[in-house]
């Protein structure tokens, strides 16, 4: 694959890509803004092969920024709508990353490096996606490879649904009792998400949740103490809406104490 590193920016650069179009990649302003801190070359690497397997046909701009990750809507091959998440590898904070991987016996045994832990954090959350899809409503994960997770759009007109922070409660009995059965659900499969909020549960034509990057399995020692964070977030949340059942109570239903 000798020069290689002379075609994989492209997002600087007009020549094809082993035949593949520049407009495969659309190189909108803010892709330009963030390359320098998303896009470092292993990750231009990546995205070239994920380009290259028919997973990528093209980039658009910027829909979601996160502590740990950029996200970035595009296409694959087939035309199909996907949300492209990169996480950063220069600027994580991989030590809090990997306090969280270690305590997950999945991952305990993840090298204490920036690139492991990056890399090991995009595939848990695949993992955990994969769990939660077989329950409740989340985008779907296609695939993780190193930094870079692709998993299902979620929204219209190439904008995500608003998160359940950016828009007030149409009915926060319903949604209430619904994100308190998912969570439960969530459980009953295994899992916790450990750090829902009202930031990452999407309000569409049905209610989501998403970054699933710090979830862990309920038998790991620090399960029980997520899920009871977890509770009291949505309760202090609707809580500006309704009157609130205890979350001790809430979580003890969960737990079918």
């Amino acid at each position: 694959m000798g020069g290689i590193e002379d075609h994989i920016d492209v997002y600087e650069k007009k020549e094809d890509i082993r035949g593949l179009k520049s407009e495969r990649v659309n190189k909108d302003s803010d892709i330009f803004k963030v390359r320098d801190e998303v896009f470092d070359q292993s990750t231009r690497l990546t995205i070239f092969k994920l380009m290259n397997n028919g997973y990528i046909e093209s980039l658009s701009g910027e829909i979601a920024t996160g502590k740990e990750a950029n996200v970035f809507y595009g296409k694959n091959r087939d035309g199909k709508e996907i949300a492209v998440k990169i996480y950063r590898i220069a600027t994580s904070n991989f030590n809090k990353m990997y306090s969280y991987l270690v305590g997950d016996p999945r991952f305990y045994y993840t090298k204490k490096d920036k690139r492991s832990t990056v890399f090991t954090w995009a595939k848990r959350e695949f993992k955990n996606l994969k769990i939660a899809s077989e329950v409740i409503n989340v985008p779907k994960p296609i695939i993780a490879r190193n930094n870079v997770l692709i998993m299902e759009f979620l929204g219209k007109n190439m904008k995500p649904y608003p998160p359940l922070k950016e828009i007030k409660a149409k009915n926060p009995e319903k949604e209430f009792d619904t994100i308190i059965e998912s969570i439960t659900k969530l459980y009953d499969t295994g899992l916790v998400h450990a750090d829902l909020s009202e930031y990452n549960i999407l309000m569409g034509k049905k209610i989501y949740f998403i970054d699933f990057a710090q979830g862990t399995i309920k038998n790991s020692i620090m399960a029980q103490d997520f899920l009871k964070r977890d509770v009291e977030n949505i309760t202090k949340y609707f809580s500006n809406y309704m009157d609130v059942p205890n979350p001790d109570e809430t979580l003890r239903g969960i737990l079918n104490e």
